[in-house]
């Protein structure tokens, strides 16, 4: 390819420090991991403040006796699921709280019941007509505050291996590389997905994120179809991962004269200038 060898002879052959990103920085994944844990810990709540009531719930349901308990229903309709609170009073004076998701009809007639089998397990008539529904959505919501943390540890174990990739290269002379990739974007948050083959010969999926304000974005080499493209990159001779090089050529410790020559050199090339146009739209 012409446009690589051109950027290959204005290549740094120095050794060259390979800098990390804000997401790479300490201080991004200590927010990413109390995230997590915030996620987490809404997830376990909304699971033990329902599931442990289902589970009575159904057991009442096998074998239900009408009781002659006081109960006072509260919902809250400020949130986006409605959600009901129940308080059970028995005759002996124990109290039963239960929270129902999805909230409870004005017209439908609230009666205490309770298990044959067992007295102490007691409910509401609502609940076990509703036992369905408080599943789904208890599952539900609770799933949707587990997605973050999985995310978050993905992302965790992903810029643990990047960094252990640019320690072992850093303070070498780095080589180009031509790179398949996926970009997507979101606002100003420009994503690549990417494929390799790291130190120990395993396919590795890596994923570089880039602010189009800050760093433009990956140096796309020719033509994108459907969002895959080849991008311009380093790889040190310690690991065979590959680092994507930004246009504004932040990833590096580049000289002011070399990042100079290299923009020169694809500014003046008409695969860099056709590529960039279309990623720019």
């Amino acid at each position: 390819m012409g446009l690589m060898n051109k950027v290959v002879e204005v290549f740094p052959t120095r050794p060259l420090k390979v800098m990390k990103l804000k997401q790479e920085g300490i201080l991004h994944q200590i927010k990413t991991i109390f995230a997590i844990i915030f996620c987490f810990a809404l997830a376990m709540f909304m699971a033990l403040n329902h599931y442990p009531g289902l589970i009575d719930d159904y057991k009442i349901s096998r074998n239900p006796v009408v009781v002659d308990y006081h109960a006072e229903v509260k919902c809250n309709t400020r949130r986006i699921i409605e959600n009901c609170s129940v308080k059970i009073t028995t005759n002996t004076g124990q109290v039963i709280k239960r929270a129902l998701p999805g909230g409870i009809s004005k017209n439908n007639q609230v009666v205490t019941v309770a298990s044959a089998d067992d007295p102490s397990l007691v409910t509401i008539n609502l609940a076990i007509d509703n036992m369905l529904k408080v599943f789904v959505i208890t599952t539900v919501l609770t799933l949707l505050f587990m997605l973050p943390v999985w995310m978050g540890l993905v992302t965790i174990l992903r810029i643990h291996k990047m960094r252990k990739v640019i320690n072992e290269i850093n303070g070498q002379r780095l080589t180009l590389a031509i790179v398949p990739i996926k970009l997507t974007s979101y606002g100003k948050t420009i994503t690549a997905i990417y494929h390799a083959k790291n130190a120990q010969g395993v396919d590795v999926k890596c994923v570089a994120v880039f602010n189009k304000d800050s760093n433009g974005g990956p140096i796309i080499i020719g033509d994108m179809t459907k969002n895959k493209c080849n991008v311009l990159a380093i790889i040190g001779k310690n690991n065979p991962v590959p680092i994507i090089l930004d246009q504004n050529f932040t990833r590096c410790d580049f000289t002011d004269n070399e990042i100079q020559a290299l923009k020169t050199v694809l500014i003046n090339s008409s695969e860099f200038r056709l590529s960039l146009n279309i990623h720019m739209l």
